[in-house]
């Protein structure tokens, strides 16, 4: 029976070819506008999620328990035993690198501007895997000579007045609270892109940090993986090697302490159901228009099918057939069309995003396909073909007998 229903909906939607032609370039255009954008925010959620991994945080941070729960009392929760820690660590397949740190407030002064500063002390050798996403723009990283050489943001560079080999003295508190001086010398200016960040982060060696603060100690160990997709699998992994160990550790993911990256996810996702809600709308209204349309050349046929004796219910499925096989047809069109939009766009080197807000570079965009979103607007583009047939298809099938016979 589905057959013959299938075979007469492609027929019937095929009886005016130059309107049924604009209905499939128009469900193809809207299919290839889902697939483009989701790809556009696919592409843009990797480049954030990567940029934000190798400038700051790493895939994981490790932390004594207690660190995430006592913000304002942090040296008091700062790790002890940082090797015995990377030894746990590094047994852990898919590991690619992993380094201490140390985070501390800080004054920094150049005799005439003294500005606030949020300090990072750093193991220099093991920085560049971490940080590849800082552009450097005068000097260079921090490396293993430098034992009292510091990396300053560009705009808090700019602030201060300084240039590389200039000297600045840091000012901050020990664990104890007593305070604490030394100066450094200029090594690098770099720039992470966060206009916020740029304006306070500076890098120094651990050593260095750790004699300003007077501790042995350090903050965090921050690991950086193979593949970000093994994330989670490490993170539990790590968390039942030093629970057998007997060791009071916390394990953060880089998702959660990146809050401007589910920021820019939660606005772009919102974004993404506006844009398929509008075009599932257009779908409903282009579709039904058609259908409703074939209804009014076909309503002698529609009462000869009734007089003969077809139901309701069969008059009724031979339309929802037909709007069924528009979103197929249309859906398959669809897919072709955003794969080719897509191919073009990157091959041409995709385009430009202005910075946004907060940031102090913009980007090349590209067109990452993601399967899923291409399965997700096939399915949302067939199941809207559908739905916008029901009325059509109800209104035909109470279609009176005798007036439809009737009907010029």
């Amino acid at each position: 029976m589905w057959r013959v229903l299938l075979n007469l909906a492609v027929r019937n939607i095929f009886r005016n070819r130059r309107r049924t032609i604009l209905t499939f370039f128009a469900i193809a255009s809207g299919m290839a506008s889902i697939i483009v954008f989701g790809g556009f925010v696919s592409y843009t959620y990797f480049a954030l999620r990567e940029q934000t991994i190798h400038s700051q945080l790493g895939h994981l941070n490790v932390f004594k328990e207690g660190y995430s729960a006592h913000p304002g009392d942090a040296s008091k929760y700062f790790i002890n035993d940082p090797d015995k820690v990377e030894q746990i660590i590094a047994t852990v397949p898919g590991v690619s690198t992993m380094t201490a740190r140390l985070g501390f407030s800080a004054l920094i002064s150049t005799g005439e501007k003294t500005m606030n500063c949020l300090a990072t002390g750093v193991v220099p050798g093991k920085e560049k895997e971490l940080s590849n996403a800082e552009m450097i723009l005068s000097g260079h990283r921090l490396a293993a000579g430098d034992t009292n050489g510091v990396v300053l943001g560009s705009l808090l560079a700019e602030s201060l007045g300084v240039k590389v080999g200039d000297t600045v003295t840091m000012l901050t508190t020990t664990a104890s609270g007593m305070i604490n001086a030394r100066d450094l010398q200029i090594a690098g200016i770099a720039r992470v892109g966060s206009k916020e960040y740029d304006r306070v982060f500076v890098k120094l060696p651990l050593d260095v940090a750790q004699h300003l603060l007077n501790t042995k100690e350090v903050e965090r160990v921050v690991v950086l993986l193979n593949q970000t997709g093994d994330t989670a699998k490490v993170s539990d992994t790590l968390k039942q090697k030093f629970a057998a160990a007997g060791m009071p550790l916390e394990i953060k993911t880089w998702h959660d302490l990146a809050d401007f990256y589910q920021a820019v996810v939660r606005l772009y996702g919102g974004i993404f159901r506006v844009v398929n809600l509008i075009i599932a709308a257009l779908f409903l209204f282009g579709i039904a228009n058609t259908l409703t349309m074939s209804i009014f050349e076909r309503v002698r046929e529609i009462g000869t099918l009734r007089a003969i004796g077809t139901r309701r219910a069969g008059v009724r499925n031979m339309f929802l057939w037909e709007g069924f096989v528009m979103g197929l047809a249309g859906g398959v069109i669809g897919i072709f069309a955003g794969l080719i939009t897509a191919f073009f766009i990157n091959l041409f080197g995709g385009f430009y995003i202005p910075p946004p807000p907060g940031m102090s570079d913009g980007y090349q965009a590209f067109i990452s396909v993601d399967p899923g979103t291409v399965a997700y607007a096939f399915v949302l583009t067939v199941a809207v073909a559908t739905l916008s047939s029901l009325y059509p298809a109800l209104r035909a099938a109470k279609l009176n007998i005798v007036q439809a016979l009737g009907h010029t």
